[in-house]
């Protein structure tokens, strides 16, 4: 199974405006050198990362539930997985490592509840949970996060019988 991460009009908007912030200020200091490759180094990592860390898709088969970007995947394998479950990330979660809508929310977030978890959603109603056995947490995002919890409850139960 495979389903597309939307993101939210706020990544959307918040992406434009550093992008271009950063662009504007490479336009107006390319005749002082040492602030043009300062900002060229902060804009070119922030590139990269977003590149990294942000998600495309959230792929699910019978072994393993990726989340896809451009560089790079999370995988988890489904015979880790305790349980799976809907879940909304609220606006009092703690960016330890993260972006906080810059091309996605991806990295490393603290939640009260919930506690340590890596995400990788576009906007905090698509999510699904995922905890694994060691105790690791991941929140993911796709269109669809309940077909997608649905899926991988399914073949939960299937590994677990087998």
């Amino acid at each position: 199974m495979k389903s597309k991460v939307n993101f939210s009009t706020y990544t959307y908007i918040l992406t434009s405006i550093i992008s271009l912030a950063l662009f504007a200020i490479l336009i107006f200091s390319v005749r002082d050198e040492p602030t043009f490759f300062y900002v060229l180094a902060v804009y070119l990592v922030l590139i990269f990362l977003g590149l990294y860390f942000s998600p495309l898709y959230v792929i699910a088969d019978p072994k393993t539930v990726r989340a896809k970007s451009i560089l790079h995947s999370i995988k988890i394998p489904v015979k880790d997985i305790v349980s799976v479950e809907l879940f909304q990330p609220t606006m009092g979660a703690r960016r330890l490592f993260a972006s906080g809508g810059y091309m996605g929310y991806w990295g490393y977030f603290r939640e009260g509840d919930v506690g340590n978890y890596r995400g990788a959603f576009g906007k905090a109603s698509d999510c699904f949970l995922i905890r694994l056995k060691n105790g690791d947490k991941y929140v993911l995002g796709c269109e669809d996060p309940k077909a997608m919890v649905d899926y991988i409850k399914a073949h939960m139960n299937a590994t677990a019988g087998a």
